[in-house]
């Protein structure tokens, strides 16, 4: 049996395709390639003009109570070994920030549409106490930059499997009291 478990690529394209559909964008378009971006720039100064509407998106796991429950079961593999399965919740974060004159805007279509178009990000499950959109202007060479930022948590169910060894044989020993 194969584990059952999203990359982290994988989780960043289900939300980057999530973000640029609840946009209305144009996912082939070479615009919503530069409009919204996985990450941050890795170097110097804004890549983009003040008034250009832009966002990125940053996927990390969270902790939570929930992670440490797991449910570990054995399936029959062959004579000699079973496959044994762990299978548990992952708590996936995701933050999108907001640049531009429509950054307020755009967080709150995208928070909205959580709520509204799960199958934006199958097969992923919303936690639904998403924080409210957070308008946070950035000072930046001398001029305010708009900038809103906003949370959401998801849980992903994992499985996990590996082979293991049924135990052949096992020595007893008898040792009477005295």
């Amino acid at each position: 049996m194969a584990d059952i478990v999203l990359q982290l690529s994988d989780i960043e394209n289900i939300f980057w395709n999530c973000t640029i559909q609840n946009l209305g964008l144009d996912p082939a378009a070479k615009e919503s390639q530069k409009r919204i971006r996985i990450g941050y720039p890795t170097e110097g100064a804004p890549a983009w003009k003040r008034t250009d509407n832009v966002g990125f998106i940053l996927v990390t796991l969270a902790d939570d109570p929930i992670v440490q429950q797991a449910e570990i079961s054995y399936t029959k593999a062959t004579e000699t070994t079973a496959t044994r399965s762990a299978s548990y919740t992952r708590v996936i974060q995701v933050s999108w920030t907001f640049y531009g004159p429509s950054s307020f805007d755009d967080a709150d279509k995208i928070r909205n549409s959580l709520h509204l178009k799960p199958e934006t990000f199958a097969p992923l499950a919303l936690v639904t106490n998403v924080s409210a959109p957070f308008r946070l202007p950035e000072l930046f060479a001398g001029q305010w930059w708009e900038r809103t930022n906003f949370t959401a948590q998801f849980n992903e169910k994992v499985v996990r499997n590996t082979t293991v060894n049924y135990i052949q044989s096992a020595d007893i020993q008898v040792i009477p009291n005295k």
